[in-house]
């Protein structure tokens, strides 16, 4: 397994001296961390809908200004822990304050889907926050897959691939019961070798969708690394 091209960590582009840099990698990390960021602090603290949209979106300009990322220290935690540990002392911060962070600077503000986010809530009304660092990991890892579904959709269509994509929907994402090769290959008309061929080029391209999106978000080289194995079964030495 070949891993993507290395690349500067986010710790190394945060640090960048070039603004324009410095920026694309804060737009990496709320892009990957907005929703798990805003599923852990309407469930953890409490925070209404609106009050947690502010606060997100508060928190990566402030992160941003401030140059809270900067200080993180791999021998100290995964990058994953520090940024909610972050998080929390914003939420922290904003309640004794008993109003909004302010949002501004040069930081990149994206057109989030909190409302998308906020629907997804009613499948976590029994999410366990006892372990807060599991609760955060697992949001992340689902959010990263979910955005690499949607890239490798957005791939197929821009490349008249659709059918690759319809027959990873049907057997991987959407199966039932009884899907097999044989039901995928019946409902989309093709052959069972024609089904197996386009999951094996949809899971290839949807791993390695994923690994860039890893990538972006991960502090550190040797924690990308380690989050590859842990999710992939990767043997970075091979």
């Amino acid at each position: 397994m070949r891993f993507p091209a290395t690349r500067q960590s986010v710790l190394e582009r945060v640090r960048s001296e070039d603004p324009g840099v410095r920026r694309d990698a804060f737009g990496d990390l709320a892009e990957g961390y907005w929703k798990p960021s805003y599923h852990y602090v309407r469930l953890q603290w409490r925070l209404t809908p609106e009050a947690a949209e502010d606060a997100v979106q508060a928190f990566f300009a402030t992160a941003f200004e401030k140059h809270y990322i900067e200080r993180y220290d791999p021998a100290k935690s995964r990058f994953r822990t520090f940024l909610r540990v972050c998080l929390d002392r914003y939420v922290q911060n904003l309640r004794k304050a008993a109003g909004a962070g302010k949002r501004g600077g040069d930081a990149t503000v994206l057109s989030l889907d909190f409302p998308g986010a906020e629907r997804e809530l009613d499948a976590m009304a029994a999410a366990d926050l006892s372990d807060a660092d599991r609760f955060f990991r697992d949001e992340t890892v689902r959010f990263l897959f979910a955005r690499a579904v949607a890239s490798l959709e957005a791939s197929c269509a821009r490349e008249g691939r659709d059918l690759v994509f319809r027959v990873f929907e049907h057997h991987d994402l959407k199966p039932t019961a009884d899907t097999t090769y044989a039901t995928v290959a019946r409902d989309l008309g093709l052959t069972v070798s024609q089904v197996t061929n386009h999951l094996h080029a949809a899971r290839r391209e949807f791993r390695d969708l994923a690994l860039q999106h890893l990538r972006a978000i991960s502090g550190t080289e040797e924690e990308y690394l380690r989050e590859a194995r842990d999710l992939f079964g990767l043997d970075v030495s091979a």
